[in-house]
């Protein structure tokens, strides 16, 4: 059976002399793990299609068992992310984001637009890189099913206060008088625009996504915000954001 759809490799390792194998996040499929068969070779026809970070109209042909990459034809290559090795590595985390939340053999054209968007504006500096680290990861979430409650106090309904509380582990959100109600010990501080940040990523429709923006100090510290939530709900560490950390 054949498949064609487009898709962007967020993994690829070496198989053999010349093959890759390759994780592709699809529009159709979600996530499709396939061998590419020498496309390690420069005069392969998908060699430059199939790389990581690649986004191509792909063909593949389904076995019993696998993938295969019958076609590849490079639509977007992002290059200027090949040159700066923060930028890199933050698009290696975006990767890696999607291989940890991304769905398979279901649709994903939401993770893959937002993935697609964040990796456009990163490579032309669109945005500030931790704004679109902070949408990434929060956006990611609530699409996969872990979106926090933000509409107001979960104790006694406040929309805000000076400062709000978010449970990392329940995913709640707090006043200072409730907050002993909370169902975790991870318990976030929120200032009003932080508390703001967060409601945009998550509630915001797709167009106005990317369209806000805080002082680098705000920024740094819904990134925080964002980074540790991701990182108690999904119970795992990064490598990937860890490499980030040591070149940022």
């Amino acid at each position: 059976m054949r498949l064609s759809t487009d898709g962007l490799i967020v993994k690829e390792s070496n198989v053999g002399e010349y093959d890759r194998l390759v994780v592709a996040l699809t529009r159709h499929r979600g996530l499709i793990t396939a061998f590419a068969p020498g496309a390690r070779r420069l005069k392969n026809r998908n060699a430059s299609s199939t790389g990581l970070l690649c986004y191509s109209n792909l063909t593949f042909f389904r076995g019993k068992d696998t993938y295969k990459v019958d076609e590849a034809s490079a639509i977007e290559v992002f290059f200027p992310l090949r040159s700066d090795i923060v930028k890199l590595s933050l698009a290696q985390y975006f990767c890696e984001l999607c291989l940890c939340l991304a769905p398979e053999g279901a649709p994903a054209e939401d993770f893959l637009r937002l993935t697609l968007n964040s990796l456009h504006f990163l490579s032309k500096d669109g945005r500030p890189p931790l704004l679109l680290k902070s949408v990434m990861e929060l956006r990611m979430l609530t699409l996969s099913g872990y979106m926090p409650d933000l509409l107001a106090c979960g104790g006694c309904g406040a929309f805000e206060g000076e400062t709000m509380y978010l449970d990392a582990v329940g995913g709640g959100l707090f006043c200072e008088n409730c907050r002993g109600q909370a169902a975790g010990t991870a318990l976030l501080p929120l200032t009003k625009s932080v508390l703001a940040g967060l409601r945009h990523i998550c509630y915001a429709d797709f167009d106005k996504l990317f369209s806000f923006s805080l002082p680098a100090e705000g920024l740094r510290a819904l990134n925080a915000v964002t980074e540790r939530y991701l990182l108690v709900q999904t119970d795992r560490r990064f490598k990937t954001l860890d490499f980030y950390h040591s070149l940022a």
